[in-house]
This record gives C-alpha cells, sequence and structure tokens, in this order.
C-alpha cells in the first residue's frame, strides 16, 4: 500500500489540475444526472484523470466511481480489493464557487477502505492515510502528521448552507460550528483537530466516505451509521450510505451526546 500512496497523491493533484481548468471558465457545462445530483465538465475530467492514472498503476485493480456506471453486486462481489473514487467531492460547492471541492481516492480491501488521498485543488493542500501508518497534511512545503482533538469546547463541522436545526436538534450540549463545503473536507478538519464531529443527514455514495474514512481512524476518530454500525462498503447492492457520523476523539461521550431516539429520527 506504501508504494501506491506517493502515484495517489500525484494523480490526486492532477485531477486536481484539471478540475481547477475548468474553475476558471465561465462555462462548466453543469447538468443534472439521472439520480437528480449535479455533474460538470470538472467531475468528467478529473474522473478520466484519475481513472487513466489508475488503470496504468494498478491494471489488475478494478476501478468504482461517482463518474462511470457502478457494476451490478454479482459482479462486484468478487472484489477483494478496488479503487474507489469520488472525482470531485463537493460538485455543488464548484458550482458555487466557494473553493470547497476535493479529490477523493480510497483503496478497499476486503470491505474496508486502507489507504485514503483527499486531495483540495484551491488551497493545495492534501490529506493522506494508510492503515496503520497515521494520517498526514501535505501544503506545499511540509508533510505534517495529525490527529483528532482532546475534548474540549465542542466544534460541530456543518454544511455552508445548512440549516443548524437540522444538526443542533440531534446533538445533546452546546456546540460552536465552522462552516465547510464537502463532506471528505468536513471530516478532514475533524482529522486534523479544528473540528469534533460532522452528522450527514441526506444522500452520499461510498465513495464519499472511503477515503474519508481511513484518515480519520487512523487520526484518533472514527465514522459509522447514525446508529454507532460500521459502514458498509461493496456489501449491498446499492452504494448509497445510510446517514452517518465523523467523531473526533474518542474520551467524547458519542452515544450519550446523541440519544438513541434522536439516533432513530437521524437514520430516517
Amino acid at each position: 500500500m506504501h508504494s501506491l500512496l506517493e502515484p495517489c497523491i500525484t494523480l490526486a493533484a492532477q485531477a486536481g489540475a484539471a478540475i481547477l481548468e475548468i474553475y476558471k471558465n465561465d462555462d462548466i457545462g453543469a447538468r443534472e444526472k439521472s439520480d437528480k445530483t449535479p455533474v460538470t465538465l470538472a467531475d468528467i475530467a478529473a474522473n478520466e484523470v484519475l481513472m487513466a492514472g489508475l488503470q496504468q498503476l494498478t491494471p489488475d485493480i478494478p476501478i468504482m466511481s461517482e463518474e462511470t456506471p457502478i457494476p451490478e453486486l454479482s459482479q462486484r462481489a468478487s472484489w477483494h480489493r478496488y479503487w474507489l473514487l469520488d472525482p470531485l467531492d463537493g460538485t455543488g460547492e464548484f458550482i458555487l464557487e466557494s473553493g470547497d471541492f476535493a479529490v477523493n481516492i480510497a483503496l478497499i480491501e476486503n470491505n474496508k477502505p486502507v489507504l485514503g488521498v483527499i486531495y483540495w485543488p484551491t488551497e493545495n493542500t492534501t490529506y493522506y492515510a494508510v492503515h496503520g501508518g497515521g494520517a498526514f497534511k501535505r501544503s506545499a512545503t511540509q508533510d505534517t502528521q495529525i490527529y483528532v482533538s482532546k475534548p474540549n469546547n465542542l466544534t460541530v463541522a456543518v454544511s455552508r448552507r445548512q440549516k443548524l436545526e437540522v444538526v443542533s436538534q440531534f446533538i445533546e450540549r452546546q456546540f460552536d460550528t465552522v462552516a465547510l463545503g464537502s463532506c471528505s473536507l468536513k471530516a478532514c478538519i475533524i482529522a486534523e483537530g479544528q473540528a469534533d464531529c460532522f452528522l450527514r443527514v441526506g444522500p452520499t455514495g461510498e465513495w464519499d466516505t472511503g477515503a474519508s474514512q481511513v484518515i480519520v481512524e487512523e487520526a484518533g476518530g472514527c465514522i459509522t451509521d447514525a446508529e454507532f454500525n460500521p459502514l458498509t462498503y461493496n456489501q449491498r447492492e446499492s452504494i448509497e450510505n445510510p446517514d452517518f457520523i465523523v467523531m473526533g476523539h474518542q474520551d467524547w461521550p458519542w452515544q450519550t451526546m446523541i440519544t438513541p431516539h434522536q439516533r432513530r429520527s437521524l437514520s430516517k
């Protein structure tokens, strides 16, 4: 896995460059897919970079991407190792020009994420981790190991356009907030200790959490569904995630801060 890490970091940056090239244009080709989610020319361009690069790097490892047709479970159930991609996480943020979007690359082994790379193009910043090797943040000048923050004042990562009541109804204590766009970037700021948790209410795919999960776990946190059960990868016909929670330091009493009744509401 370590031998695959640097090539993946390079590929993510190349995909990010393709995204930024289109970000500068007046026409980004925004349209709606059949599942009612947005897609742009940047999503397609980033996907082409990642698909070509990974096929050359590891021709024997299959690839699942948000921007390619998903094989039926009967075909992919035999995949003990595969790439899981979100070429542009935060397409809505890209369209709104907030800058809060990212490239996500994950390697899944035996239904668990074991390598994750998340590149933030507008900040030229990479978050990465390999199972058992710690989590790191790479800026233009250095690599720094990152950790979730120890309990102090609770800070919740929220979406820029999310109503605060959607989150506050689930948490049994006062909290501060920090607003950011894409799911994966919110997970990354938890991994580096800038926030403590993030509650995602609404549809996402397994590619939205694959890279995030290994980075958050290697930093000392975890990601679970709304009932604190592990997320699954490539084990169902649908690749849609349940509502999920990204949690930082495990000294927080998460299961009492989010009550059972509220968790049932969250998972609906």
